[in-house]
């Protein structure tokens, strides 16, 4: 399947630190609760990887889930996918906090992280890229800084990666991130301020959109 796609250069990468703001600002100005984004992030994923697999029905599939919020996207997906008849089983990392939305609700980290990944993480991430199947990582490959790309020898290594809201520079060339797809998960364009327009070009263009050098397109 293909999907509508842009050149990395027609479209703005935000910060870890934007997108901190943006989601605050999401429910502060607009209403928007984390579990909201979090049900359409994890519908998006869930629809992505049915059409980038050819259809999950009977296929089996490991949905691997951190404490943060991107696990609990990925636990939104595990749902979203088992009812289109894959074979789901999930991994969870248990929460430290039980309040977090992991905890409350049921990837491995999101755009904070800041490498070396230490233990369990470094072994699991290990493991995952050792089997050899085809990973979707969620917003960014676990391990690498969404910002930088640091990290990325020791990072999962995915066949695509479905970064949510925004573009992550750290993405851009990066190995690790396979083909990158931007998906629209309801946040207003308006919370980007400077970057407004071109985040909108997205969102105009398909609520999933690939992002390709400029010499593919």
């Amino acid at each position: 399947m293909s999907w509508p796609a842009l050149r990395w250069n027609q479209v703005a990468a935000v910060s870890s630190e934007v997108l901190r703001h943006a989601d605050a600002r999401a429910r502060d100005e607009f209403g928007i609760e984390p579990l909201q984004l979090m049900e359409i992030a994890g519908w998006q994923i869930a629809r992505f990887t049915e059409a980038f697999m050819d259809g999950v029905g009977y296929k089996r599939i490991l949905v691997v889930a951190g404490s943060g919020n991107n696990g609990g996207d990925a636990l939104v997906a595990a749902r979203f996918l088992h009812q289109r008849g894959a074979l789901v089983t999930a991994s969870v990392v248990a929460a430290k906090d039980p309040g977090s939305l992991v905890a409350r609700h049921a990837g491995l980290f999101g755009t904070g992280i800041r490498p070396p990944l230490r233990e369990p993480a470094a072994r699991m991430v290990a493991e995952m890229n050792a089997i050899g199947r085809p990973i979707v990582s969620i917003d960014v490959p676990s391990g690498m800084n969404a910002d930088t790309g640091a990290g990325a020898e020791t990072a999962v290594r995915a066949a695509a990666t479905v970064t949510l809201a925004a573009p992550k520079s750290g993405l851009r060339r990066s190995p690790n991130s396979g083909r990158v797809f931007v998906a629209d998960i309801g946040m207003p364009a308006a919370l980007f301020s400077a970057d407004r327009a071109a985040i909108e070009l997205i969102y105009r263009t398909g609520d999933l959109v690939e992002l390709v050098d400029p010499d593919l397109l």
